[in-house]
């Protein structure tokens, strides 16, 4: 019982990481503020509000997920992936300002507790074997 509740904590932590920048579909000062963009026109301000709405819709997942044991696999594939394309497309492109820079260690973070939460269910096949 332990595991599975150090489990949903790890499930719940790495959700709410993306689960914050979708207030920036309420407020886009907020997500100027989070990135360090501008955000000018409403061609700009609707990307931003899709894309905090999607972060919110991915977080959620594993927020649920922490409670539905059988969505784990696929909420927790598709966040990695949400993560570690930021992350990338953070290397492979030009220097990034501060706040992108805290943004993409940010998601790190998100990977680190993913794997975390990997690593365990991973041990806990190996010991149950």
């Amino acid at each position: 019982m332990r595991r599975e509740r150090i489990a949903q904590a790890l499930l719940v932590l790495a959700g709410l990481i993306n689960i914050a920048p979708s207030l920036g579909a309420l407020s886009l000062d907020l997500s100027r503020a989070a990135y360090g963009v501008g955000i000018a026109g409403p061609d700009m301000e609707a990307l931003f509000r899709h894309r905090a709405v999607l972060l919110g819709l991915l977080g959620a997942t594993l927020v649920v997920s922490a409670f539905r044991p059988r969505l784990r696999a696929v909420a927790v594939t598709v966040n990695a992936a949400s993560f570690g394309t930021f992350v990338l497309c953070g290397l492979i492109g030009g220097p990034l300002n501060a706040e992108l820079t805290r943004v993409v260690w940010i998601d790190v973070a998100g990977l680190v507790v993913l794997a975390a939460l990997a690593g365990a269910k991973a041990e806990r096949v190996v010991h149950d074997s």
